[in-house]
């Protein structure tokens, strides 16, 4: 995944640089909160009842945008080049995994305001997941989701063009995550199969330079 982002991001950049398109490339920074939901699942003669839990961290990106032709419509990608530690056992945290190269493909419609401008987004967001790492030595690890992805939405706002062709932005996004899934086994019974989904809403600032 990480290759096949910055292959986009190249490109992206020498489309933005070119006489045949406009566009932006910038950076933000805000804050993201995950909302986990883990599903009721049986395990031998337990039956565990479905969990939820959040959690808000600060993140920063990089992001691209190519502007098509005269349209108010841009497409774009952004990058948040952090990774983070997972849990896929909500009831007993048992199971673990990291999740790396957060990456959303998205196309952007603009409407020029008198003093600003707004805007609407819609994406796929996906992120890689490494392979489970078991903290209990009763459980054996079987097979697991490979990748966090899902829908995009945002909204947000953008200043009129500032001094150095610079141009700041507030932005709102939610992202539906598709299920994931972890399979284990203890202490040699059958196998069980926990599956949970999510949801991350992000407010963040950024400020980018148009071409």
């Amino acid at each position: 995944m990480k290759k096949i982002t910055i292959l986009i991001l190249s490109v992206l950049f020498t489309l933005t640089t070119s006489a045949f398109a406009g566009g932006m490339i910038g950076v933000k920074y805000g804050k993201g909160d995950l909302d986990g939901n883990a599903k009721s699942y049986v395990a031998g003669s337990n039956t565990y009842a479905a969990q939820s839990g959040s959690k808000d961290s600060d993140f920063g990106a990089i992001f691209a945008e190519v502007n098509i032709k005269e349209s108010p419509i841009s497409v774009g990608i952004e990058y948040v080049p952090l990774d983070a530690d997972i849990s896929l056992d909500g009831h007993q945290a048992n199971v673990s995994a990291n999740v790396s190269d957060y990456t959303t493909l998205y196309a952007l419609a603009m409407h020029d305001l008198t003093k600003f401008s707004v805007y609407a987004k819609l994406g796929y967001s996906q992120a890689d997941i490494g392979k489970a790492t078991v903290n209990d030595t009763q459980t054996t690890y079987v097979s697991q989701s490979g990748e966090l992805e899902g829908m995009m939405y945002g909204v947000g706002i953008q200043s009129q063009e500032l001094p150095f062709g610079l141009v700041a932005r507030a932005e709102y996004t939610l992202t539906e995550f598709d299920d994931i899934s972890v399979t284990t086994t203890s202490n040699g019974a059958t196998a069980v199969k926990k599956t949970a989904n999510g949801e991350l809403t992000t407010l963040t600032f950024s400020l980018a330079k148009s071409f």
